[in-house]
């Protein structure tokens, strides 16, 4: 899963999390109601806050196969106003699919324009 152990880290530092699979994106916020009358689920209410993580090689393959700008694009089309992207530096040693410079140039470009 491309968000690892974050939801355990999440949870120890006392954040609730619930995992679900989202049509856009790693991570999202949400505001949920707290009292809601008697039979009621919690309304929710996204955040305006949305984060697309890659680690490095899954950024070489995504710019090799295409879903890059895919994603970018479904990113800046999601009404949602604040779209991150969480680049991770690789490990040492790590097998990536496209040369270190190539990857870091590309971070660098990395930006989602609000829109």
């Amino acid at each position: 899963s491309p968000a690892g152990g974050v939801p355990a880290l999440l949870r120890s530092l006392g954040v609730p999390v619930l995992l679900r699979r989202l049509h856009v994106g790693d991570f999202l916020w949400v505001a949920r109601e707290k009292d809601p009358p008697t039979g009621h689920a919690p309304r929710e209410l996204a955040l305006d806050v949305v984060v697309e993580r890659k680690s490095a090689a899954d950024l070489g393959n995504s710019l090799r196969d295409g879903r890059y700008r895919e994603q970018k694009f479904r990113l800046r089309h999601s009404g949602l106003r604040c779209p991150i992207y969480l680049l991770e530096e690789p490990g040492e040693g790590e097998p990536l699919p496209l040369p270190l410079p190539t990857l870091r140039q590309a971070a660098a470009n990395t930006q989602v324009p609000p829109g």
